[in-house]
């Protein structure tokens, strides 16, 4: 199962991580902060790293110890080294700054409403294919089993209708969202937002696939 990057949040950029359990278990918070320095260029020494509302602060434990899990959004706060305070901004600058902080909500709020309910349904659909890969259940009776597999089916096409519309109706705010041609960070902002939740209805796209395929294999 293909998981949902890991969101590094720093200031209006973000950044796609893949981290698994494995790597969350086995990545220390002192770690990651290297890799945080590395795609940002904020020395470790001064960044502060905030997940769920709290402060990450021990460097020797494990990601996993924080309860961060994939598609989870971590937030980095601090400067890059040598960053400094630059000239006047300009209406054109304001404008396409405007644009991007609507770009970054929409991201923002896809992320908060979605990347849990993808997380539990990769999980879901992994788990029904683990369990009816047999056409029989030990100590439950056919009807029984059909009755429990159909349940477990609705609720998996359920969820999948929930995530699909969803993240089609954010696709489509972002296609609403008018960039210049001369903004070209606002569009660079908008590629990336596209480009995530398009990873993630390829997820969505394949995993269900795989729950048809092996109900094909155990009818066969």
């Amino acid at each position: 199962m293909t998981p949902v990057p890991l969101v590094l949040q720093w200031g209006r950029d973000r950044y796609m991580i893949k981290y698994d359990y494995d790597d969350l278990r086995d990545t220390t918070l002192g770690q990651f902060k290297e890799v945080c320095r590395e795609v940002t260029g904020v020395p470790t020494s001064g960044m502060k790293l905030i997940f769920s509302g709290a402060t990450m602060k021990d460097d020797a434990s494990p990601l996993a110890y924080y309860g961060v899990y994939p598609g989870a959004s971590i937030k980095l706060i601090g400067r890059k080294e040598g960053a400094e305070k630059g000239g006047p901004v300009t209406q054109e600058e304001r404008e396409e700054n405007a644009v991007i902080h609507k770009i970054d909500d929409l991201s923002n709020e896809a992320a908060d409403r979605l990347s849990s309910r993808m997380q539990a349904y990769l999980a879901d659909a992994q788990l029904y294919i683990d369990q009816f890969s047999a056409s029989a259940m030990h100590g439950v009776s056919d009807a029984a089993f059909e009755e429990i597999k159909a349940a477990e089916r609705k609720k998996l096409h359920d969820a999948y209708v929930y995530l699909n519309e969803a993240l089609m109706q954010f696709l489509l705010k972002l296609d609403g969202i008018e960039c210049s041609p001369e903004a070209e960070k606002a569009r660079q902002r908008r590629r990336q937002a596209v480009r995530l939740l398009q990873s993630w209805m390829d997820q969505l796209d394949h995993k269900r696939e795989s729950v048809k395929q092996s109900e094909v294999t155990i009818s066969q």
